[in-house]
C-alpha cells in the first residue's frame, strides 16, 4: 500500500491536530482510557501518528492483547481528553460497540482493534520498524 502524504505524520514538525483515545481491557470487565494528542490531516493520519510516533513505541499500544478500539477526534479539547464522552456496550454477539456523545459526530472516528493493527502492519511494511 502507498500512502498519499509527503511526510509521514510522525515525522512532521507541527502542532497536534487531533486527539486519540485508546480503549483497553484491564481485567475484571473494566476498560481503561488513555488520551493523547496526535498530528495528521485526517483521522487515519492521526492514528498513524499514534502508532508510529514518539509515544507509539512502533505500535506497542495496539499490539497489546486487551486493545478494544482507538477513537480519534479532530481538534484539541482538554476537557474532552480528560473525560472523553465514550460509551461501550456489548451487542448480542458479545462484541463491544462504541458510542461517542459529541456535538460534531463528523469529527469523531472509531477504529476497531483490527483496524488499528491492520494499519500498523501496512505502516511497518512501508516504513519499517524503528
Amino acid at each position: 500500500m502507498t500512502f498519499t502524504w509527503k511526510t509521514p505524520p510522525w515525522q512532521r514538525f507541527e502542532d497536534c491536530t487531533h486527539m486519540a483515545v485508546t480503549l483497553t481491557h484491564v481485567g475484571g470487565g473494566e476498560i481503561a482510557l488513555n488520551s493523547t494528542s496526535v498530528r495528521g490531516d485526517d483521522a487515519t493520519e492521526a492514528l498513524a501518528d499514534l502508532l508510529m510516533g514518539p509515544g507509539g513505541a512502533n505500535g506497542a499500544a495496539v499490539m497489546a492483547p486487551g486493545l478494544v478500539a482507538v477513537v480519534v477526534r479532530r481538534g484539541i479539547d482538554v476537557m474532552w481528553m480528560a473525560q472523553p464522552p465514550i460509551q461501550l456496550t456489548k451487542n448480542a454477539a458479545g462484541e463491544m460497540e462504541i458510542g461517542v456523545a459529541d456535538d460534531d459526530p463528523d469529527a469523531v472516528t472509531a477504529f476497531s482493534a483490527n483496524d488499528a493493527r491492520d494499519l500498523l502492519a501496512r505502516l511497518q511494511v512501508a516504513y519499517g520498524t524503528k
